[in-house]
């Protein structure tokens, strides 16, 4: 049997105020799993990693001369998706052309209307894009395929009952098909951690899902915690350690520690293996959760960056928003990893629904209480596919009219300001929030102290300096 030819296409360029990249192992995970249940050649593209332009992603498409065509991107590069689908159509006219991921997940079968496609997999994509594939091969249609969203021979839009399969042990999917990249050019990229530029570097996702449900959060992965084994987890780094020299990782899951017991054991396999990596948390840490011990073990495992996130100092909007952070604990988990000399970093935001001026004052209050050495306050944006959104659209959908998510990130020019406050008064207590937290003697001393690399250090406080000046949302 021929095997199916796919291309997946991880759509978006950089710009200058949205430079971080981390590799597509979520398209590497899509293309182990294909292959491993069918004869199938896969091909990826990842164009916003390496930034490539749309002539050079279409020309290695048509010449790859696929059967299936899958495009992934967030919110913030749909407009370069959409016209990759539209070059597609012409240069590949019978190539069936899907899209998933995130963007695909929120938008659902609107996006088969406002984009030149002919399915969208929603949600955690290995089980039916496999089956997606095998439908191609037997030239049969989708119509048994839970979730899918399609287009019919009339053009008419289906939409499969039933929801999307999730993996349920997920150590069953196989490692991702990293033969399908240039693993080194990632080394030379942005990365997502406050340390933007390191040698031997790759990322690795060992779980899926989250329990918790914050409104502004995307849910592709469900809410049911499932987790790569320790075992597991340790065959992948020592792969990528002794197979392509990585020593340094970022870790990219929704919530990392939510089994302690597993993150004790990933360090007990690691010393075992006599190994000794370097780890980031751009984002994957529930910080409420930390305990001495949980903490002495990421140290222990290599920890030297860790993001915290906040979000708010108010317990009612804690609520609200669906986070229920316990903020005493937040600050006493922050302190016990800044006591490890980990570089501690928070994220925070200001104008929630019904935000108050006071409310406000209370995040500043807490990040600037807080052992973090830094912290980026954003502007609560809410994205398509999101509680959040639903009910900006339920009570301020004039708010929603100014957002342009194309080629933004979720610090500079995005928001609804859904908040009590005006534009001005918003715009001033991020102004205050940032003058409050950084200049501070002490804070500055121990950046420099904790920080792993001073150079760098110097270089992202410029440019932090020149993006605020950039930072005129209103």
């Amino acid at each position: 049997m021929t095997p199916l030819r796919a291309a997946l296409i991880n759509a978006g360029r950089l710009t200058f105020t949205s430079l971080a990249v981390s590799p597509p192992v979520g398209l590497l995970y899509l293309a182990a799993y294909a292959r491993a249940h069918l004869p199938v050649s896969v091909k990826i593209v990842d164009q916003r990693g390496l930034d490539l332009p749309n002539d050079q992603v279409v020309r290695q498409v048509r010449d790859f001369s696929p059967q299936v065509i899958g495009i992934r991107c967030l919110t913030a590069n749909a407009g370069t998706a959409r016209e990759l689908t539209e070059a597609f159509r012409q240069e590949c006219p019978n190539a069936l052309l899907v899209a998933g991921g995130p963007h695909a997940s929120a938008m659902g079968a609107k996006l088969l209307e406002d984009m030149t496609l002919d399915v969208v997999i929603p949600g955690e994509g290995e089980i039916s894009f496999q089956k997606l594939l095998q439908a191609v091969a037997d030239k049969s249609d989708f119509s048994e395929i839970p979730g899918l969203l399609w287009k019919n021979h009339a053009g008419d839009i289906v939409r499969n009952p039933g929801t999307p399969e999730f993996v349920e042990d997920i150590d069953t999917i196989p490692m991702p098909a990293y033969d399908l990249i240039d693993i080194p050019v990632y080394s030379t990229k942005r990365t997502m951690s406050l340390l933007p530029y390191r040698k031997h570097y790759f990322c690795l996702f060992t779980s899926r899902g989250c329990p918790y449900r914050c409104n502004y959060c995307h849910s592709i992965f469900g809410k049911r915690f499932r987790a790569h084994s320790a075992e597991r987890v340790v065959e992948e780094i020592t792969c990528l350690w002794k197979n392509h020299g990585i020593h340094d990782f970022d870790i990219l899951d929704d919530i990392f520690n939510m089994d302690r017991e597993r993150v004790f054991r990933i360090v007990e396999l690691l010393k075992q293996k006599n190994i000794n990596p370097n780890f980031s948390f751009p984002n994957g840490i529930r910080t409420d959760l930390l305990t001495e011990e949980t903490v002495d073990a990421l140290h222990d495992m290599g920890t030297y960056i860790c993001a915290f996130a906040l979000e708010t100092g108010s317990p009612r909007l804690q609520k609200l928003i669906g986070k229920n952070l316990n903020l005493e604990k937040y600050l006493r988990g922050v302190a016990l990893a800044a006591r490890k000399r980990i570089f501690c970093y928070g994220f925070a935001m200001l104008g929630f629904p019904g935000e108050s001026a006071d409310e406000m004052d209370m995040t500043i209050n807490i990040a600037c209480q807080s052992e973090l050495h830094a912290i980026n306050f954003f502007t609560v944006t809410p994205f398509p596919g999101t509680a959040l959104f639903e009910q900006a659209m339920r009570e301020h959908p004039d708010r929603l009219q100014r957002l342009d998510y194309e080629g933004k990130d979720y610090l500079f020019k995005l928001t609804a300001n859904l908040s009590q406050v005006s534009d001005k008064e918003l715009q001033r207590k991020l102004k205050e929030a940032n003058r409050r937290f950084y200049l501070t003697p002490r804070r500055i001393a121990r950046m420099i102290r904790d920080y792993p690399d001073f150079r760098q250090l110097a270089s992202q406080a410029v440019r932090f300096l020149y993006l605020q000046t950039l930072n005129r949302a209103f």
